[in-house]
């Protein structure tokens, strides 16, 4: 898969892992990191669509492209096609401006994988991962249900408390989503803790909804 993945590279400039992978590493969850691999790169959509050819490619729904190697799958999509920049709410000029489109702050990271192999971090990224706190970036988003299943989801899974912007952002928004009764529980004791007016963090203890 190295060799596969070298040689994409060399062929589309600028490119680097962003996001979640980084943020399961920074978690201490390498070994347990199954999900797809998300890159960036500052090649246009049409030198990506010819170099990936071979790999049969899907286009998805933001103008990026899915492929797989060695049964590991990617997401690839051009610098200037990041959601964010297209809808004007970051001005994307440099690659340190990725940093700003991240919903979570936990995924405010890349690793370029060309040239020093750099790895550039948001501060609100290092001071999330240093406390693991969960807590938005960027709070705008074109799917916010799915924001505020993933972030039950993480926090949940990765023992991650939740920041004060985040927790009126899952309240604001989660009567819309479909929620399980354990994501319920976590709704509803939220919202107690922001009806409380405490100005700290919110970990969820289920323990106190299983066992009153």
């Amino acid at each position: 898969m190295k060799r596969e993945l070298d040689s994409l590279v060399a062929r589309l400039p600028g490119t680097a892992i962003f996001g979640g992978m980084l943020r399961e590493f920074a978690l201490g969850n390498a070994r347990r990191f199954l999900s797809d691999i998300d890159l960036v790169t500052l090649a246009d959509q049409r030198d990506i669509a010819t170099v990936l050819e071979h790999l049969s490619p899907v286009r998805n729904k933001f103008g990026g492209f899915r492929f797989v190697i060695a049964k590991q799958s990617f997401d690839i999509w051009a610098f200037d096609d990041t959601w964010a920049f297209k809808q004007g709410l970051v001005k994307g000029t440099n690659v340190d401006d990725l940093l700003k489109t991240t919903f979570f702050n936990l995924d405010a990271s890349l690793l370029q994988l060309s040239g020093d192999n750099s790895c550039l971090q948001a501060e609100v990224c290092r001071s999330g991962i240093e406390n693991r706190v969960l807590e938005v970036n960027l709070a705008e988003n074109p799917y916010p249900h799915r924001m505020v299943q993933r972030a039950i989801r993480l926090s949940f899974e990765r023992d991650l408390a939740i920041g004060p912007a985040l927790a009126t952002y899952i309240a604001e928004h989660g009567q819309l989503c479909k929620l399980n009764w354990l994501s319920r529980g976590f709704l509803r004791d939220l919202n107690e803790h922001l009806e409380s007016g405490s100005a700290r963090n919110f970990i969820y203890r289920p323990q106190r909804s299983l066992f009153p």
